[in-house]
């Protein structure tokens, strides 16, 4: 991309109308575009404030991590989507680090943590654009505790496995049971036995690398 086309993208976002000549052109120079392969870390947190990220293609897992290596899915990012936490550092509210994971390949636009904070501090329209973004994720986070504390596993399952074909349009999801259980937060083993009840109870078909909804109705009374 060149900068017409960076100017282009940035446009159709709420705060570029309120940028001075002189911060346009401050993001403009600074934007870069980066690529994580699938499987790939996307550096975050205090150490690596990697700054805020503009999801052009692809999907984004932004997680915890537990010191006993035990991992809770917060959300996920996909084409179009804004990530703030990546720049955690810049948000004086934000007093925890994410970690990012690109789930399948994904293209992104990168304006580095120092530039985006200091738009912030010289623009309050900015500052409202990144603190909403925040907001909004954490009623996706709010949304995950919930399913966590008062679901069962095999309902936590057919709630994840409906919302991904929701977004996927498609009954078809390429997930093996290793990434289901990272994604809702539980042990591989307990995933794969609820699997195989539901797939007893003709609720989805499981195979190598994938999980095929076979009746949703059934997967939505649940």
């Amino acid at each position: 991309m060149n900068t017409d086309e960076y100017r282009t993208f940035f446009q159709t976002l709420p705060f570029w109308r309120h940028l001075t000549d002189k911060e346009q052109e401050l993001l403009l120079s600074h934007v870069r575009k980066a690529h994580y392969p699938a499987g790939g870390a996307v550096p975050s947190g205090e150490q690596q404030c990697l700054g805020t990220l503009f999801l052009l293609k692809g999907i984004l897992r932004v997680y915890l991590l537990s010191a006993q290596g035990k991992e809770a899915t917060l959300y996920r990012l996909r084409e179009g989507d804004v990530c703030t936490l990546s720049a955690s550092c810049m948000l004086s509210a934000i007093t925890f680090d994410v970690q990012i994971d690109a789930e399948t390949d994904c293209d992104l636009l990168v304006i580095p943590a120092a530039v985006f904070s200091q738009l912030m501090k010289e623009n309050i329209y900015v500052e409202n654009f990144a603190y909403k973004l925040t907001t909004e994720h954490f009623s996706d986070v709010i949304a995950g505790i919930e399913r966590t504390f008062f679901l069962s596993l095999p309902q936590r399952i057919a709630a994840f496995l409906l919302d991904e074909a929701s977004q996927d349009s498609s009954d078809s999801l390429a997930i093996t049971q290793e990434n289901l259980a990272r994604s809702i937060g539980s042990a591989r083993e307990a995933v794969s036995r609820a699997l195989k009840q539901l797939s007893q109870d003709g609720c989805i078909e499981v195979s190598r690398g994938g999980i095929r909804l076979l009746d949703k109705a059934k997967l939505y009374r649940m």
